[in-house]
């Protein structure tokens, strides 16, 4: 329900006054509710803005230069899983079960795994990123003990 449509309603409720549609009341409606159209507009986007989900492309830009020098140029869909899982890391060990979301969040598409104390990133595609910016941000993912490497891409 518009603002127009919400005072209407509280309008004809109160008994008060009995907008029909063509009287001098109706047409004070329209113009506030004109003039809130660009601030229900902004609530919108601001709500929305609220999560990395159903976050705009200003705002996944603004979380993205967080974590690298650029926002990503992938679809909004892998941006907006990107920047929730960068968003939602802690810090701490690095496990297995960390790894999807610490791809994500460093543009990776790919899998990881152990080979011989090191971890291996495999890498399929670069989803919106450069090479050098996923490993800039896997540089910040990681624990400080945990040695790594790239391959594929």
């Amino acid at each position: 329900m518009n603002s127009v449509e919400n005072m209407r309603k509280i309008l004809n409720s109160s008994g008060a006054y009995k907008p029909d549609g063509g009287s001098l009341v109706d047409r004070e409606l329209e113009a506030y509710g004109a003039g809130l159209m660009t601030v229900e507009e902004s609530l919108d986007r601001l709500e929305a803005d609220v999560f990395a989900a159903t976050a705009g492309p200003e705002r996944l830009s603004a979380w993205e230069r967080l974590y690298r020098r650029q926002a990503s140029w992938a679809d909004m869909e892998t941006r907006r899983k990107g920047v929730a899982a960068a968003l939602s890391r802690r810090g701490g060990p690095v496990l297995m079960s960390d790894m999807e979301g610490i791809l994500a969040a460093a543009g990776i598409k790919g899998s990881a795994g152990m080979e011989n104390g090191t971890l291996v990133i495999s890498v399929q595609e670069y989803m919106g990123v450069t090479e050098a910016e996923a490993r800039k941000v896997l540089g910040r993912m990681m624990s400080a003990g945990v040695l790594w490497e790239v391959r594929g891409g």
